[in-house]
């Protein structure tokens, strides 16, 4: 068993041992995919573009950067012997500036996507948390599990809060 399963099983026996003696009835669970939550819902697609739009840009300057490295390169190697030692030196210099320049750029831009992502997904899992919360307390849901972490194998699809949920972010995010 994973440790998660572990867990929500602790948390349940416990909730039920302070509870007292509970019925069967009494229990009501739920459970929503938080994941495809996330991928469905308007603001998560629209996040998705955003990144996919900013990478395509990042990757437009890149490959411009690059381009200009090789031609370099190739004036390199093919003028670098007829060359005096202070012009090769020099464009050897340059060359390996630019290209140590390249790919700390390469490196930045890779964290910045992938902060920018985990922020913009941070924000919406907590705002679909949130939804989550709502509708158990509405439905009088004793627990809500969440699907897409894998600790759930089988659960009918009526207990599924996850359509609802996506349909309650997307119209609180059109207000």
């Amino acid at each position: 068993m994973t440790t998660k399963l572990i867990s929500a099983f602790i948390v349940i026996a416990f909730a039920l041992f302070i509870s007292g003696p509970v019925s069967a009835a009494e229990l009501k669970l739920g459970y929503a995919n938080l994941q495809k939550a996330l991928n469905e819902c308007d603001a998560g697609k629209k996040a998705k573009d955003d990144i996919k739009e900013q990478a395509e840009k990042l990757e437009g300057e890149l490959n411009k950067e690059q381009e200009s490295l090789k031609k370099l390169k190739e004036e390199l190697d093919k003028k670098g012997s007829v060359w005096n030692k202070e012009t090769r030196d020099s464009k050897e210099k340059e060359f390996k500036a630019r290209t140590a320049e390249f790919q700390k750029k390469f490196m930045e831009y890779g964290e910045q996507l992938n902060k920018k992502k985990q922020e913009t997904e941070s924000r919406i899992i907590a705002d679909l948390r949130d939804i989550v919360e709502e509708i158990a307390k509405k439905k009088g849901m004793t627990f809500v599990f969440e699907r897409s972490v894998g600790g759930i194998l089988y659960a009918p699809k009526e207990l599924d809060l996850t359509d609802e949920v996506i349909k309650t972010h997307n119209s609180r995010k059109k207000k």
